[in-house]
């Protein structure tokens, strides 16, 4: 199982392809734009040596705030999750907000290294388009064996 950390998820998405991503999910027409509601009009200032900025819109982030964010951040990236499950190989995907975990299951550890490669980079390319990044610094690589004699554990990844 290889374990991603998405880099301030919340900060990071973009309230356009958040709308797009519930269109194309199918979300009702009413839940699009309440959606859309809540995320406009949404401004910020910065303030150095007691000196401040002018307002400046926000045209990315949903407040951690709120209870509907989560929610929000679960719809942003399920094509990620989608996309990792299309590779019709042995793959599942769980995730919790920002914390994406790719299961693979094979007997072959070479196989299943490289499905996890083919999984990673699927999310780099989503991370491209969907102005996300992910916390190399917190990749987990798991392995769940009964028997290590059957598997060489010593494969480079």
């Amino acid at each position: 199982m290889l374990s991603l950390n998405v880099i301030k998820a919340f900060d990071q998405v973009s309230h356009i392809r958040l709308l797009y991503t519930l269109k194309m999910r199918r979300m009702s027409s009413y839940i699009i734009e309440w959606t859309h509601n809540f995320l406009k009009d949404r401004e910020t200032s910065l303030i150095f040596n007691e000196q401040m900025n002018a307002m400046r819109e926000i045209n990315a982030d949903i407040s951690q705030r709120s209870f509907i964010s989560s929610i929000f951040f679960l719809f942003f990236n399920a094509s990620l999750i989608k996309k990792c499950e299309a590779l019709k190989i042995k793959v599942k995907v769980l995730d919790f907000i920002n914390d994406i975990n790719i299961l693979v299951y094979n007997r072959f550890i070479e196989e299943i290294y490289r499905t996890l490669s083919k999984a990673h980079d699927v999310c780099v390319k989503w991370t491209c388009t969907h102005n996300a990044m992910f916390a190399s610094e917190k990749y987990e690589l798991t392995h769940f064996i009964r028997q290590s004699k059957r598997f060489d554990m010593m494969i480079n990844i």
